[in-house]
């Protein structure tokens, strides 16, 4: 009896299956996106700490800045937080679920430069 594949045929079909395999395992490796999961705790609205006194900043989906309901731009928080008095007051950073972490990492940073101060982030749905 004849062996039914020719031995060339044998190799070209072996190097395709090889092939098929590689490109399924590398699509699957590179289908999930790189970076850092962040997924911050949810926000009860109230008083923004026990004796009531507190700053909220705000972010929208849309990257929209706020000071307790009042919008100001990137450089109006820097001068708000270069002169304010933080000491006894906590900052509630609210970050709404679909905004630009960049934007939040933005204002951490700036929050982060001011001594004494207790900051706290939170989303909002």
């Amino acid at each position: 009896m004849k062996n039914i594949f020719h031995p060339i045929l044998a190799v070209g079909f072996i190097n395709f299956i090889l092939t098929v395999v590689i490109l399924i395992m590398s699509t699957t490796i590179f289908a999930r996106p790189s970076g850092v999961q962040m997924e911050f705790p949810l926000f009860k609205e109230g008083t923004v700490n026990a004796s009531g006194q507190g700053t909220v900043i705000t972010v929208t989906s849309e990257n929209v800045i706020y000071i307790n309901n009042h919008v100001v731009t990137l450089n109006e928080l820097r001068h708000f937080l270069a002169q304010g008095n933080f000491y006894k007051e906590t900052l509630m950073v609210k970050a709404d679920a679909k905004a630009s972490m960049g934007r939040v990492a933005d204002i951490l940073d700036l929050c982060r430069g001011i001594s004494g101060a207790n900051v706290n982030v939170s989303t909002i749905l």
